[in-house]
């Protein structure tokens, strides 16, 4: 089988993974450790359908990391430079677009998330969802505000106890207990 030209490694890039490889047998980022060693399988004269089988990843994902780690080097490998998602904006960004809105809830206005979306989509200029919203907000320590526990107009338990008292007939009870008497019998009533 004739095999298409390959990419290989010079003599100082084969050095450097061998050597990365060997001061670092665990990575925290366990993907960081896989694709150095899918280069190190390369090194080694495996094609692309082996490195394929013993560790997971696509023959077209194993031909893009070499490229990846010749023309940007070692660091391109080991990080991941994706993130959790795509962001419009950066961190410090989003803080000082939220402080538009503790100013209003300082003011006594209620905040809703589809307010807060508005403004993210006018200052974004892109769609986006509430969810979007709800992410933004949990990252910076905002919380849903809960209900009070009860009514603020709620009658003290004082003047609660004192209203059962001037209600409550003590002496006579509504409900008794009837007993079967033969006149109340079912055999009776049938007669």
């Amino acid at each position: 089988m004739l095999m298409k030209n390959r990419r290989k490694f010079s003599g100082k890039q084969w050095k450097e993974i061998k050597r990365k490889l060997a001061k670092v047998k665990k990575l925290k980022d366990i993907k960081g450790y896989k694709r150095l060693l899918a280069l190190h399988m390369r090194g080694l004269g495996k094609s692309n359908q082996e490195i394929s089988d013993v560790i997971g990843f696509s023959v077209q994902y194993i031909t893009e990391l070499v490229t990846k780690y010749i023309n940007e080097g070692m660091d391109a490998i080991i990080t991941d430079k994706r993130t959790s998602n795509n962001r419009r904006m950066s961190y410090d960004e989003e803080a000082a677009f939220l402080e538009q809105f503790v100013d209003l809830a300082e003011a006594g206005q209620i905040i809703t998330v589809s307010g807060i979306l508005s403004k993210f989509e006018e200052v974004t200029g892109k769609a986006s969802n509430t969810s979007t919203i709800y992410k933004l907000l949990k990252r910076h320590g905002w919380r849903k505000v809960a209900p009070r526990p009860k009514h603020p107009g709620k009658a003290t338990d004082e003047e609660i106890e004192s209203s059962k008292k001037l209600t409550k007939n003590t002496e006579r009870l509504s409900w008794r207990k009837i007993e079967e008497t033969p006149e109340t019998s079912i055999s009776n009533t049938r007669a």
